[in-house]
């Protein structure tokens, strides 16, 4: 399983989606490579190198770029345990050093055993995810000995600051959002506040003049108490906009989470 997080559950359970579709595609992509190889010609070793028909792979510059580009993934050729050819995107990471020998558990997997593997590695102290599958001796139907290896790589962390750095400028464009909003309803709210302490201003003062009017102030008086009415009425519409500014703060505090978890987007465990 791989070990970048961020404690963010949202987030991680994103990328943890995101990981087996990366796997999903490694196998497909892997599987695309090893045809193309196939449809070139039997894949022989001579004088050191490999052959694919009358093409050589060793430092391959043609079909691996082409591979890497289609499918944004990085890619790997071995004769053997021995790296011979590399092609990267700037997503997928960098590319391992040809010559090197292929890590222990390529070979296991997919030499010894013939298999594909498909799993987390790290390589200087980089996790990457990793899909393998051997390449066979023989023609195009394929044989059944291994004769190298066809790898497909992506750099874990690479992937998930994008996903991290995707996540932080939706964040930021729901906060101005929400930020123009709550500054919209503020102002309506600060006109009915207004509105309630002028009805309740004109509803005191006309209840002073119709007691001064004694007997002919009574129609009046009925007039006023309708304004008081309003009066209360708006003072609590102010109420449920200040409620709803509230949980509109609350809301902005919760898609924040995404937003402080992009600051650090790929923590080890």
């Amino acid at each position: 399983m791989s070990d970048v997080t961020s404690g963010n559950e949202v987030l991680d359970a994103i990328w943890s989606v995101l990981r087996r579709r990366i796997v999903d595609r490694g196998i497909a992509a892997t599987e695309l490579g090893a045809g193309l190889l196939r449809e070139l010609g039997p894949l022989t070793r001579r004088d050191g190198e490999l052959f694919a028909g009358g093409h050589r792979l060793n430092h391959d510059e043609q079909i691996l770029p082409h591979l890497a580009r289609a499918t944004g993934l990085g890619f790997a050729l071995y004769l053997g345990n021995r790296r011979i050819a590399t092609s990267t995107i700037l997503d997928a990471g960098r590319a391992p050093p040809i010559d090197a020998y292929a890590d222990s558990e390529l070979v296991d997997v997919c030499l010894r055993r013939g298999e594909v593997f498909k799993g987390p590695l790290r390589r200087a102290e980089t996790p990457y995810q990793v899909i393998a599958r051997p390449l066979l001796v023989g023609d195009r139907s394929g044989g059944s000995t291994p004769i190298g290896i066809i790898e497909a790589f992506q750099d874990e962390r690479a992937y998930y600051e994008l996903l991290a750095v995707s996540a932080k400028r939706r964040a930021a464009a729901h906060t101005r959002e929400q930020d123009l909003w709550a500054d919209e309803i503020a102002s309506v709210g600060t006109f009915l506040d207004d509105v309630a302490r002028r009805l309740q201003l004109l509803a005191l003062n006309g209840n002073i003049i119709a007691a001064q009017a004694g007997e002919h102030g009574r129609a009046f008086r009925v007039v006023c108490r309708e304004l008081g009415a309003l009066a209360d009425r708006a003072r609590g519409t102010v109420t449920d906009v200040r409620k709803l500014l509230q949980a509109m703060g609350q809301d902005a505090d919760d898609h924040g989470l995404l937003d402080s978890a992009s600051q650090d987007p790929a923590n080890d465990s």
